[in-house]
């Protein structure tokens, strides 16, 4: 299936979710809702008793179907899914502005709301901007972290300094995601390499300043990590396993918080700028509750963006034939290579 058929058919099949979830809750809008007090965030900020009565209502509508109504993640429609459903009990976040660990801002929660995530059953609802302000604050009450500690400090995305330099930035990314300290991220230590062995090879020898043998190395397998995010619950809720994590491949994977540049994200296109900020803030904050860490302020800011060009220039190959080459290419460099 070409790109094109296979969003429309992801489309269809968030509509149908979005009918069961409908379907089944719809006994559960004749019971009567909770009462609720006031809730004393750590921030200092207070919630009224009014937005959190109406945050469940949405809440019961919209998401409890994947989220379930303790919100715990184990709802009877998101049974089965991967990823699974967040569990907010634990208020762990994969994109949230902040530090890995941290809990996110108001405005990365916001985000997540109105576009959803790309890939993923958890899509952008149509509902009023009161609605997703109230449903927000209604998710704090299913942790008491947000009652004893404040979300993290947000991290501000730095102006681009590569602005009108694309080809320099490439080949500076290029170098801060194969090559590991001085500065670089090293980001194929987990996720595949996009470099022919010999290119790796000399990249890495350049850049060290010494040979490097890659001969019993497979650098192009990624392997799926521990994550923090649980599959399984005990009877008290306590996690009894946790998801492992496969770090993406841009050439294949979608990724959750990238759209294809031209659509419409939030009523307005979705345009190479922006899916460069996304990946900036990706990259610079990590993600929450899996290996990826923070990366703002481990390396200069001027390899966070290149690293956002250079991702870029992978996740446009996806499903061209330039990919197909460029995979063969990597396929054929690992000939006679242990497996």
């Amino acid at each position: 299936m070409n790109s094109r058929g296979a969003r429309m058919s992801g489309s269809s099949g968030r509509w149908a979710l979005g009918l069961v979830a409908v379907l089944a809750l719809a006994g559960c809008r004749s019971r009567s809702s909770p009462t609720f007090e006031p809730l004393k965030l750590a921030d200092g900020r207070v919630v009224p008793a009014e937005t959190l009565s109406r945050g469940h209502s949405v809440y019961t509508y919209y998401c409890a179907s994947c989220h379930g109504e303790n919100g715990d993640g184990q709802g009877p429609a998101g049974r089965g899914m991967r990823p699974v459903p967040r569990n907010f009990r634990l208020a762990l976040f994969k994109f949230g502005d902040v530090a890995v660990g941290e809990l996110p801002t108001d405005e990365a929660l916001k985000r997540t709301l109105r576009r959803g995530l790309h890939g993923t059953p958890m899509f952008a609802w149509d509902v009023p901007d009161a609605d997703q302000d109230a449903v927000l604050q209604y998710l704090k009450t299913f942790s008491p972290r947000w009652t004893q500690e404040p979300p993290g400090p947000p991290l501000p995305v730095s102006p681009d300094p590569w602005k009108g330099r694309e080809a320099e930035a490439l080949e500076r990314g290029r170098v801060a995601y194969h090559v590991a300290g001085k500065g670089n991220a090293g980001c194929s230590g987990c996720h595949v390499a996009y470099l022919p062995r010999a290119e790796l090879a000399a990249l890495l020898g350049t850049s060290l300043g010494r040979k490097v043998d890659l001969s019993k190395l497979d650098p192009y397998t990624a392997q799926a990590r521990e994550s923090d995010h649980p599959v399984e619950l005990d009877a008290k809720g306590e996690p009894t396993r946790t998801q492992k994590v496969l770090p993406p491949d841009f050439l294949f994977h979608e990724l959750r918080t990238v759209w294809p540049e031209g659509e419409r994200v939030d009523g307005t296109p979705y345009t190479a700028e922006r899916q460069r900020e996304d990946l900036y803030r990706v990259i610079a904050s990590g993600v929450g509750g899996a290996a990826m860490p923070t990366w703002k302020g481990a390396i200069p800011e001027e390899n966070l963006w290149a690293l956002a060009y250079y991702v870029q220039s992978l996740v446009r190959l996806r499903d061209t034939d330039e990919a197909d080459v460029l995979k063969a290419r990597l396929r054929s460099s690992t000939m006679g290579s242990p497996p």
